[in-house]
């Protein structure tokens, strides 16, 4: 035991038998920390990751309530292993970088421990988004902040070239507590809540959902007209791009609000950027992708403080637009609506008509072209059947020569056989 106690302990570690090993940190101030997480006592059943673990005491005090319990540190401590064995635990340890992390290496975690590490890093909102990746419910994020009071409006963020900070040259920013907050909602967590400042150490409950729809909702939801890639306007993402959401909809109340709406994706919440009144009751709302969803279909909704959810749009995520094969049904002139021609001019619409196009089709993804010459798709229809056609609008330049030309929609390697039709 006195072997141990030389080691030099951060953290003091409760032993099964009634004896603590002493670290720097007294164990009457670990743990009145852990008494201001939001955790229930009881954590059977739950996965839990302690990120920058060092020795171990919030790994094994989760361990203690019952999770199962995953700890990962940038460096090899062996004050870890020593506490470890004698608390007979079963926390599974990693050395392993939080850049590193990832829902395909380590899974995902109902609770995340992210305290203590922020400003060590030289890449902070990247390493706040690999752990948002990895949590499905709260993270638990504390860190030094340059200030103690809400009274600065702007984030700002000091960068450390050497020791400034400490005298530690492994410190290398400090953001004050606006701007810790926005990293934790830049980073994809819908909810972080500021659960207590003291002596520039601050700490935030970072929750990934936000709170229960009102028992009495003031108003009725929102009418989710269409949700799209706010650069393409398609319905496609890309897992690995930075990609933002603009879901468009209809509300009867006046006063919305980045702080009174709230976007959901894939079951996730996520804090908008902007929301912008488009003219009577017409909203727009854009939000990021959240970290952590696969590839497939996801679901988007959204509500405002006073309303329950609207019904759900789809987006997505990383989905193969394939297709065997592709047929041009019709084609009119969107303005006159004849048949077989369009009308050279400023405003020169053409409407086709295409069969075999897969669900996740998009303007971002359909190819149409006039005469060998590319137009630009504006509109695709929803997908209603399998064997029905969908519309889809193309663009002419307003100088496209009259004369007889075959037009043909491609979608990846498929294109269909040319329709003859006439620009007059």
């Amino acid at each position: 035991m006195e072997d141990f106690m030389r080691k030099g302990f951060y953290h003091s570690i409760p032993l099964p038998d009634g004896r603590v090993l002493e670290g720097i940190l007294p164990l009457d101030v670990l743990n009145e920390r852990v008494s201001e997480f939001p955790i229930p006592a009881s954590l059977a059943g739950k996965r839990v990751l302690d990120i920058g673990t060092w020795d171990g005491f919030f790994a094994f005090e989760m361990e203690r309530r019952g999770a199962g319990v995953v700890a990962i540190d940038a460096t090899e401590v062996e004050n870890f292993y020593v506490a470890r064995q004698l608390l007979g635990s079963r926390v599974e340890y990693h050395v392993q970088d939080v850049y590193d992390l990832s829902i395909a290496r380590n899974g995902v975690f109902d609770i995340v421990f992210f305290m203590g590490v922020l400003y060590h890093l030289k890449h902070p909102l990247l390493g706040l988004e690999r752990v948002c990746e990895v949590t499905r419910d709260l993270a638990i994020v504390e860190s030094f902040v340059t200030n103690e009071s809400l009274n600065d409006e702007v984030p700002t963020l000091q960068f450390y070239e050497t020791s400034e900070l400490l005298g530690q040259i492994d410190n290398w920013c400090g953001p004050n507590i606006q701007c810790l907050l926005a990293f934790c909602r830049t980073a994809g967590f819908a909810r972080p809540q500021l659960l207590r400042v003291n002596r520039q150490r601050a700490l935030v409950a970072c929750y990934r959902h936000w709170l229960p729809e009102p028992d009495h909702p003031t108003a009725l939801p929102p009418n989710l007209l269409a949700t799209t890639h706010s650069g393409n306007y398609g319905i496609n993402v890309s897992p690995k791009s930075d990609d933002f959401l603009t879901a468009f909809f209809k509300s009867g109340e006046q006063s919305l609000t980045r702080d009174n709406v709230f976007p959901e994706v894939g079951g996730f919440g996520v804090a908008p950027v902007a929301i912008i009144n488009t003219g009577a009751d017409g909203w727009q709302a854009s939000f990021r992708i959240p970290p952590g969803l696969g590839p497939g279909w996801h679901g988007v909704r959204l509500r405002t403080a006073n309303s329950r959810f609207s019904q759900p749009t789809r987006i997505a995520i990383g989905v193969p637009a394939r297709c065997a094969s592709l047929e041009i049904t019709g084609v009119c002139d969107a303005g006159s609506w004849r048949p077989g021609e369009v009308a050279a001019g400023d405003d020169a619409f053409l409407c086709i008509w295409v069969k075999g196009l897969p669900l996740n089709a998009d303007r971002g993804n359909i190819r149409v072209s006039l005469g060998g010459k590319k137009l630009a798709v504006h509109q695709v229809s929803p997908h209603d059947s399998d064997d029905e056609p969908r519309q889809v609008n193309a663009k002419l330049p307003p100088d496209f020569p009259a004369g007889r030309y075959d037009l043909v929609a491609s979608l990846g390697e498929t294109r269909s056989a040319p329709v003859s039709i006439r620009v007059v």
